[in-house]
Formats: C-alpha cells, sequence, structure tokens
C-alpha cells in the first residue's frame, strides 16, 4: 500500500521529531551567525577598532554578552570595600543598630546595588549579594553565629537580623529599584516589543528583565500619570518609605 504523496508531506511538518530537527537546525544557523559577527572588524580612518567583551559607561561595566554578573561582581567589591572603611567609624562610635542601618543603605548599599534596576541576575549571583547584605547585618546587630561546645553553629534567624538594624532583604530593594524604571518604559512601544519576542534555543537560561518580581499593571497606571513638580505622584520619584 501506498502513502499519497501530498498526505506524507503534509504530516511530515508536523511531526515532533521534524520541529526538533527544525530547532536544531535554527540554532546551528545561530551560533555560525554569532561567530561570523565575533570576526567583523570595524575600522575608524583606516584604523582597526580594539575589540573588548567587557568596558564600564557611566561607572556600570558593560558585558558583549549582556550578562550582569560582571556589574554585579565588580559593585560586589566595591561594596566590601566600602563596608570594611565605615564599619569602623559605627563601632568606633558605638552606633546602634538602626543607626548602623542608615549608614549601611546610604553608602554601602547605594554602592551595592548601583545599576541594579536593569540587572537579570541567576539565583546564585543574587544569594552572593544576599550572603553580604545578612553578614553586614550580623555585625551591626551584634547577632552573630555561635560555635557550640560540639563543634556545631548556630545562626540567628535573619529576619530578626534584619529587622533589629531596620533592613529588609537584597531582593526587596532590587524590586523597588526595578518597579520604578518600569514605570518609565512599561508604556513604551519598544517595550511592547521586547515582551513579544521568543528566546532563541541554546540562549542563556537567565530570565528575561521583565519576567522578574513587578507590578507592570501598576506600573501602566503610574506610567500614564503626568509628572509632578511638586512630590511622588508622578511617576518619575519614589518615596523614601517604598525602599525602606
Amino acid at each position: 500500500m501506498q502513502t499519497p504523496v501530498e498526505d506524507l508531506n503534509g504530516g511530515h511538518h508536523r511531526t515532533e521529531l521534524c520541529q526538533r530537527g527544525w530547532e536544531r537546525k535554527c540554532q546551528h544557523s545561530a551560533a555560525v551567525r554569532s561567530q561570523q559577527a565575533l570576526q567583523q572588524v570595524f575600522t575608524c580612518n583606516e584604523e582597526p577598532l580594539e575589540r573588548v567583551e567587557v568596558y564600564k559607561y557611566l561607572g556600570r561595566l558593560i558585558a558583549c554578552d549582556d550578562a550582569d554578573n560582571q556589574a554585579m561582581r565588580s559593585n560586589l567589591r566595591k561594596a566590601r570595600g566600602c563596608w570594611a572603611r565605615i564599619s569602623r567609624v559605627l563601632r568606633a562610635e558605638n552606633a546602634s543598630p538602626r543607626t548602623c542601618g542608615m549608614f549601611y543603605k546610604a553608602t554601602v548599599q547605594a554602592v551595592l546595588l548601583y545599576g541594579s534596576d536593569t540587572w537579570s541576575l541567576s539565583p546564585s549571583s543574587q544569594k552572593r549579594l544576599e550572603g553580604f547584605h545578612i553578614r553586614a547585618a550580623w555585625r551591626m546587630s551584634g547577632l552573630r553565629p555561635e560555635k557550640k561546645p560540639d563543634g556545631s553553629w548556630t545562626y540567628p534567624r535573619s529576619a530578626d537580623v534584619l529587622e533589629a538594624c531596620g533592613l529588609y532583604t537584597i531582593a526587596h530593594y532590587m524590586d523597588v529599584r526595578r518597579q520604578t524604571v518600569a514605570n518609565f518604559i512599561v508604556n513604551r512601544p519598544i517595550f511592547e516589543l521586547c515582551t513579544g519576542a521568543v528566546r532563541k534555543r541554546g540562549s542563556p537560561v537567565r530570565p528575561f528583565w521583565w519576567d522578574q518580581p513587578m507590578d507592570l499593571e501598576l506600573a501602566r497606571e503610574r506610567g500614564l500619570r503626568p509628572p509632578s513638580p511638586q512630590g511622588p505622584a508622578g511617576p518619575a520619584f519614589v518615596e523614601d518609605d517604598d525602599e525602606d
């Protein structure tokens, strides 16, 4: 028994095997195009321009693969140095945990989270920021891990440590910053084009920026309001209590 050619061709393109093969072919073509793009040489006055993997723009590191790990590690290194300097002053003045938390947010956290409103980090990178944040809170609150006689360690609850210093988690502060940026861009046509894009097979598994925790409906409502020159009613302002 023979199968008509029309039925064979029509069913072939709808099979799962054909779909997987087409996706692999698209992935291979994308990899070839990326390799060819890396070999492209740009010139200025017939002088070849140097190709760089990472460069600094407005104090932030921009990577050629659009990853934010380089910027996060750079901010973390700067924040550690800033915290090492200011913690000595706070300890010498015998400041209260709440006072230490206020200085920490105004100085160290401002360095740590610079540019974080546009970051898209992996869970492991997020844990590195939270770890530094919690260790700083240990030192400010005086609630530190204790070693038992049997060699085991007891750790204070992170929620209690942060509450003693008047702090929230790093994820909370990043969400507030991200929500502020969303108020500006959510109603722009380019944002609609980005949200309608499809992730290519073989691309990094990190989430898209708009897939992270934020209220886009609230951002659309705030984005439609005209900016008010008197205070936080417009989209260009965020109340201080929101970030606390």
